[in-house]
């Protein structure tokens, strides 16, 4: 009898390779249909903007470089230089480009690779429902209700610039595996589940987590009812964890290591504003009204509406398999995956909602959920977007359609059932249709811009900053200076995440506040983070008088640079070595004890204690914008060799910086000798390298014997006080 049970249930997951392919050839044709034009424009445009998808386009190229290399320096992609890892400030798109690497390879053309990418998602999609679908209600018109709903959610009209989100086609093959498991105990299926797995987090970090939780239920309400097999299988399951984990600790120690470094976490603030709204299930369009509210609530990701149809058949299928009776054929296992699924969307629901779950916009707790998971799951709180959860919530409502197809199909005539579930499928086709408009890129830089980088290619290798940093379109020219970094081959400063990095920051607003009066500051910062070029493109200026000044305010510091080459509208000028030393403290001696000295200062003596408190939140400062004529001084109780002081910053006072630092020595109270002189913006930007919300300026001194040691601010500027949160001194 066990065994008869076994066999029956093997036939029903075992999908023949002549089906597969016709579904897939299916998918394929309606996804080229329902994506037109795209199909005319494989290799030259990319859908619905140049934004993400020109990022996500140049990650998967980046990707197909370093599997070449045998995956070395992947996580040094040539953006945000010279942060380290800088592909963790996005997804890093592995998982997709296991498969389009090759298409890469073969055509050389990174749009093509993307587009064939995006068209893979709607077959995966289809074809894994399909799959997951038919083996759990052994019908095959209801996989093709589940595989047709699936492929076509209208959540991918707004998540369409987003490929990673739409790559979730692994979630029902993983789950088509796991219950083949749970049926046949066999462990190729369980094998086959951890691949699906691994390949969905690989495409997507946000399914790690929110596909891990749709994972945990299915297997607590398996293993529910498999009292006798429940140790073994939990063994095994563990053991598949385990293995699983292995190859994700190089990824995971990276972006753990960029968080930390680099402050890659969003607040809780940014968490509950990228939250769903309980009605946005409910939203088709963020300007849809219902009873005169706006569902959407000005949430960025507020348009959740699966569709009337697939709410309509999922909710007849959960109803109809918990309430139906035995000879209408529900089974127990069939009310068991209606309670699972109903689970999974309640799970995927209640989470979606954010630490602050609201209902059109009211705030029922602040304490939700979501917050618990926070507090307690490490990266969690790396993720921007909890509405993004409702992925696991569509696919519960896919799976519980499908029964109810089956269902629909158990209890009328047959033609008429298969008519009706034709219906509903073309009608999830119909409902989940969005004109897709393409916009032009082409793979090559501009004709204007293509002999400069051409001449980059062939130059020798270094840093590069593109100017300007606020380009005609931020976005789209941005990503475009990070695509052509595939042409020349050289790390930029330049970059586009959903992380902003702080020395971007600080430069943008170095560029602007220099007003073009004075690009020293500006040249010698980038000189001490060894960018070897300034890129100048005229045609991405705003104005292009502001290009020309910029042009200007470089060419009077001819100090900074050593050439000068100009083609067309693009000159590039080539920056020398920078000339100071690059230091940290010494590792072997702790930091002196403001105990063992007695420091003054020419203003607001009041405060100065706050600069040795320990506090870095507390600071000493000015009082007034730098006149040149700030000191202070430490005097010592004997003569101590200083090797090294740091001065520390914080983000929200980056301007109080020292203009021009000076740093003497005497031995005798009377006569100084100068240890240091160097502007303080050079170094601020150094620290700024691995360290995100405090920021130190590191100074080395040479051998000394100081009974005092004085600090000078001898630089001005109109607007910003000198501001010290902590002093920290080191002995040789």
């Amino acid at each position: 009898m066990h065994e008869r049970f076994v066999n029956r249930c093997r036939s029903l997951y075992a999908t023949p390779t002549r089906e597969t392919l016709s579904v897939i050839t299916s998918l394929t044709i309606i996804g080229l249909v329902a994506t037109y034009p795209l199909v005319h424009h494989l290799g030259n445009a990319l859908p619905n903007d140049l934004g993400d998808p020109v990022l996500n386009t140049w990650i998967l190229a980046w990707d197909a470089d370093r599997f070449l290399h045998g995956l070395s320096g992947l996580w040094d992609a040539p953006m945000f230089y010279p942060y380290q890892d800088s592909l963790t400030y996005s997804e890093h798109l592995l998982g997709i480009a296991l498969f389009t690497a090759p298409l890469q390879w073969l055509t050389g053309n990174p749009v093509i690779v993307y587009n064939v990418a995006f068209l893979a998602s709607f077959v995966l999609a289809g074809a894994g429902m399909y799959l997951l679908a038919t083996s759990l209600t052994g019908s095959r018109v209801a996989g093709l209700v589940g595989g047709a709903a699936f492929a076509f959610l209208p959540y991918r009209a707004e998540q369409i610039s987003h490929l990673q989100v739409l790559m979730y086609g692994w979630m029902p093959v993983a789950l088509w595996a796991l219950h083949r498991y749970f049926v046949t105990g066999q462990r190729i299926a369980l094998a086959g589940f951890g691949v699906a797995f691994l390949l969905q987090g690989l495409s997507n970090g946000y399914f790690f987590y929110f596909f891990g939780v749709a994972v945990i239920v299915i297997g607590t309400v398996e293993l529910f009812f498999r009292v006798r097999l429940r140790p073994a299988m939990v063994l095994e399951l563990s053991v598949t964890a385990l293995i699983m984990l292995a190859p994700l600790i190089p990824i995971i120690a990276a972006y753990l290591d960029a968080r930390e470094a680099q402050a890659l976490y969003r607040t809780r603030e940014q968490i509950a504003f990228y939250s769903a709204d309980a009605l946005s299930y409910f939203n088709a369009s963020p300007h849809l009204t219902i009873w005169g509210r706006v569902l959407a609530q000005g949430k960025p990701e507020g348009s959740l509406f699966p569709g009337i149809g697939l709410m309509v058949l999922a909710g007849w299928g959960f109803v109809s398999a918990l309430l139906g009776p035995r000879r209408d054929g529900v089974t127990a296992r069939v009310r068991r995956l209606a309670i699972a699924y109903g689970l999974v969307g309640l799970f995927g629901f209640i989470l979606s909602l954010g630490p602050e779950p609201a209902v059109a916009g009211t705030i029922l707790t602040e304490n939700g959920p979501y917050n618990w998971l926070l507090s307690s799951i490490p990266g969690l709180d790396g993720l921007r977007v909890p509405a993004r959860f409702s992925m696991i919530v569509f696919l519960a409502l896919t799976v519980l359609a499908a029964i109810g197809a089956r269902r629909l199909i158990d209890v009328l005539p047959k033609r008429l059932a298969i008519s009706i579930c034709l219906a509903f499928s073309t009608s999830f086709i119909v409902e989940g249709y969005h004109p897709i408009e393409m916009k032009t890129f082409s793979t090559e830089p501009p004709p204007s811009e293509r002999a400069a980088y051409e001449w980059l290619a062939t130059s020798p290798a270094g840093g590069a900053i593109v100017l300007p940093l606020r380009p005609l379109d931020p976005i789209a020219d941005t990503l475009r200076y990070v695509y052509d970094t595939l042409k020349h081959h050289h790390p930029i400063v330049n970059g586009h995440s959903g992380y902003t990095r702080t020395i971007l920051e600080e430069l943008l607003v170095s560029e602007a506040s220099l007003n073009f009066e004075n690009y020293s500051d500006f040249l010698e910062g980038l000189r001490a983070l060894d960018v070897r070029y300034v890129i100048v493109s005229l045609d991405r200026f705003q104005d292009i008088n502001n290009g020309n000044k910029s042009l200007e305010a470089i060419r009077v510091h001819p100090d900074h640079f050593s050439s000068e080459n100009n083609f067309s509208s693009v000159t590039i000028f080539e920056l020398r070595p920078w000339d100071q030393l690059r230091t940290n403290p010494p590792e072997i001696h702790p930091p002196v004890s403001p105990s063992t000295f007695q420091a003054s200062t020419s203003t607001a003596q009041e405060r100065l204690n706050l600069a040795f408190d320990g506090n870095y939140d507390t600071r000493w400062l000015s009082g007034a914008p730098q006149r040149g004529d700030e000191w202070v001084e430490l005097q010592f109780r004997k003569p101590t060799d200083i090797a090294h002081m740091r001065l520390w910053m914080h983000q929200r006072s980056f301007g109080d910086y020292p203009r021009q630092l000076v740093i003497e020595g005497t031995s005798d109270g009377t006569t100084y000798t100068e240890l240091h002189q160097g502007r303080g913006f050079p170094r601020l930007l150094l620290g700024m390298i691995n360290h995100s919300n405090f920021i130190p300026i590191d100074v080395s001194l040479p051998p000394n014997a100081s009974h005092a040691l004085r600090l000078r601010q001898i630089g001005t500027t109109k607007t910003f006080y000198w501001s010290i949160h902590e002093i920290e001194l080191w002995t040789r």
